[in-house]
């Protein structure tokens, strides 16, 4: 733990989420020299019968326990980071990439759900996989793993919960893809009232960076922040 002390004031340890989608600016405080970042893209829109892939998730972090693609950021007292959480797709549409301080802290947007062409609607891919139509199960996946279905979407294969610790809130669940035959889910994925849960509504499989399902939008990214600073 960092003792070291700016007068009366000792550093302390910050978590700052970034949510919506939208443009954000972070003035980095006294003290803070580093900063753990996790981003999560812009969920993708479903098709009509398919859904789409979940927003692709980054972290970049000092503590080497879980999932990391990268070491913490270099920052200095007083900069000014440009901060941009990626906006969820409507139909069709691929959702945007989350970016901290510039495009080597980026995570990339979901991608749409893709039409039949004389085959079952192709489940999106993306951080967790959309689900697509077709005559089996048709789920979208949580936690990096692809959606189920005729032809599922893929997921990035490794987890995305906050800075891919163990122990950390569940992002970007894929799209459901519909099915007559059976139940259709979207996949587990924070919700945006930040509560794990399966996704059936206009948002997919969650809130940030959930995937849409059946023609809906994708849920929007985040941009999560964890830094030592001077307490204020």
């Amino acid at each position: 733990m960092r003792r070291s002390m700016m007068g009366r004031k000792k550093l302390q340890l910050f978590t700052k989420r970034f949510y919506p989608a939208g443009n954000y600016t972070w003035i980095v405080p006294k003290g803070c020299t580093e900063v753990d970042v996790f981003l999560v893209g812009g969920g993708a829109g479903g098709d009509n019968e398919s859904g789409g892939g979940a927003g692709y998730t980054k972290t970049f972090k000092k503590d080497k326990t879980g999932w990391r693609d990268g070491d913490a950021v270099m920052v200095t007292p007083g900069e000014l980071i440009n901060i941009i959480v990626g906006t969820g797709g409507s139909s069709k549409q691929s959702g945007s990439y989350s970016q901290f301080k510039n495009s080597n802290y980026r995570a990339g947007g979901g991608l749409s759900a893709m039409d039949s062409s004389g085959h079952w609607a192709h489940g999106g891919n993306g951080g967790s996989g959309g689900g697509s139509e077709g005559y089996v199960k048709s789920n979208g996946g949580s936690d990096g793993s692809n959606g189920t279905g005729d032809v599922p979407g893929i997921g990035q294969g490794h987890t995305t919960r906050d800075f891919g610790e163990p122990s950390g809130k569940r992002n970007a669940g894929g799209g459901a893809g519909k099915n007559s035959y059976t139940g259709y889910t979207g996949g587990v994925g924070g919700t945006s009232d930040y509560t794990e849960g399966k996704g059936l509504g206009s948002q997919g499989g969650g809130g940030y960076g959930g995937g849409g399902y059946s023609g809906n939008r994708g849920g929007d990214g985040t941009v999560l922040i964890r830094y030592w600073a001077y307490e204020e």
